[in-house]
């Protein structure tokens, strides 16, 4: 097996490795340092490499498989995403206000990731704030997606899916409130799943970003992702809605068979129109599935969206706002153009305004229950277009972005505000070699149905064959 290759292992083979003593965390984790110290000036899926940290790490594991006291993600190398809060580790969130901010504690998905034995191997790169769906800002300049260096990676964990892509690391922690997981798995040909909310407690500092913030994985199998959310779920007393019940073991419910499910699909949430390749993919991939797990096909089905596009934008906003200005208030003239005008929007919004739509939000959500009574998954696509070059002038972040260009994105946001879990599977490739994913959006608490039915649509089509090009 040459170096390449060892990048390329799951988290589960690598596991596997160093309990048989074939591979060892010290001899892995030099041998990321070195690509990602060879690859990330071209990708720039990093903001922030520890090479110290991560061989400290890599040496404790070591001891502890030595003994036979390993952590389940022992030796593992993970990226932390930059918008989130990690001790002793400068955490910028793409901002040039914070580029020297370096917290005095971990966020809880962190805390455990470190508990579990994880090498944390540095911090990937965000849109400023992770305030849209393209991974560009003024500090670090834009990720780049591996499989077509002028394309963008999506956002907002746009590093992140870069780096498990381009074998930067097995397992890339992200986020999502809008599509932020889902979106960069697709673009970047990765499996991405937002669980349920409240499955990984998330303990930021304002307390209203938790109404649509989820944590979770961005890995290239399955099994790698319900490896993450089996260490990282659970309940914690500093997220007041954490859910209370303990977690399954997603890992040992994943082979578990599914039959007989009641699936619907929509190609079109009335946004804008899917791109056809996207489109002719996605159908493809939910037919298939429908045919190992389904029961009668796919019914062509779609939520009520009633109330949802008004509510999203005034929360979101808002909740961002206050989640961000106590760190940068004297420095806001530091952001881009596309920051200020939101901060600055989400300060002027009436109390009532917001208080509305809050209350849209509660009737969206119990409408997406009743729908989830009828069918156990909902298929749709990703996005309504493969991923667009990074100069795109529309998605210039001095700039506010054109309301067409936001409808491409319908799919996801939806999930983020009823709190589904849904995931991005990877399905194939449009004509010119750009990744596409399937989302697949289950009940309320159900993380492991999406799981299942991504294994088995992995088994069917395996992906994680598929490498993108290695960058000159």
């Amino acid at each position: 097996m040459n170096e390449t290759d060892i990048c390329f292992l799951s988290a589960a083979d690598l596991v596997a490795s160093y309990q048989a003593k074939t591979l060892s965390p010290v001899e892995v984790t030099q041998a990321l340092l070195a690509r990602i110290d060879r690859l990330n000036p071209v990708l720039n899926a990093f903001v922030l490499v520890d090479d110290e940290g991560a061989l400290a790490s890599a040496r404790a594991a070591e001891k502890a498989y030595a003994s036979a006291s390993a952590a389940p993600l022992a030796g593992v190398p993970v990226s932390i995403k930059d918008l989130t809060e990690t001790r002793g580790m400068r955490t910028t969130k793409a901002s040039i206000a914070l580029k020297d901010w370096v917290p005095d504690f971990d966020a809880v998905v962190v805390e455990r990731l470190r508990d579990t034995g994880a090498c944390i191997l540095g911090k990937t790169n965000v849109p400023e704030f992770g305030t849209t769906l393209i991974t560009n800002n003024r500090l670090f300049g834009p990720a780049r997606n591996p499989w077509n260096l002028e394309r963008t990676a999506g956002g907002s964990s746009g590093g992140a899916a870069v780096a498990v892509a381009s074998g930067l690391g097995s397992i890339g922690h992200g986020n999502d409130a809008g599509g932020s997981i889902r979106i960069p798995a697709s673009f970047c040909g990765v499996f991405g799943i937002k669980p349920t909310m409240g499955r990984i407690p998330n303990n930021s500092n304002t307390v209203g970003m938790q109404l649509f913030a989820h944590e979770g994985p961005l890995t290239r199998t399955v099994g790698d992702a319900a490896l993450f959310l089996s260490v990282c779920s659970g309940p914690d007393p500093r997220d007041p809605w954490a859910i209370e019940e303990e977690p399954p073991d997603f890992v040992r419910t994943l082979n578990e068979p599914l039959r007989d499910l009641r699936i619907a699909w929509s190609a079109s949430f009335g946004g804008a129109s899917t791109d056809p390749s996207v489109l002719a993919a996605c159908q493809d991939a939910a037919e298939c599935l429908a045919k190992r797990v389904g029961k009668g096909g796919l019914a062509q089905a779609t939520p009520d969206l009633t109330g949802l596009a008004e509510s999203f934008l005034p929360v979101f906003a808002t909740d961002g706002y206050l989640s961000n200005i106590e760190l940068v208030a004297d420095r806001l003239d530091k952001s881009c153009r596309q920051v200020r005008q939101g901060f600055e929007w989400a300060k002027q919004l009436p109390a009532t305004e917001y208080s509305l739509a809050l209350g849209k939000i509660a009737r969206f959500r119990y409408n997406t229950r009743r729908f989830f009574e009828e069918y156990d998954l909902l298929l749709t696509p990703v996005a309504s277009v493969p991923p667009f070059r990074i100069d795109d002038p529309a998605w210039d972040i001095e700039h506010q972005i054109p309301p067409l260009e936001i409808a491409k994105f319908m799919f996801t946001p939806p999930f983020d505000v009823s709190g589904n879990p849904a995931a991005s599977i990877p399905i194939g490739f449009t004509p010119d070699g750009l990744p596409v994913g399937l989302h697949v959006v289950g009940r309320w608490g159900e993380d492991d149905t999406v799981l299942r039915a991504a294994r088995e649509l992995e088994r069917e089509r395996p992906w994680a064959k598929h490498r993108p090009p290695e960058p000159a």
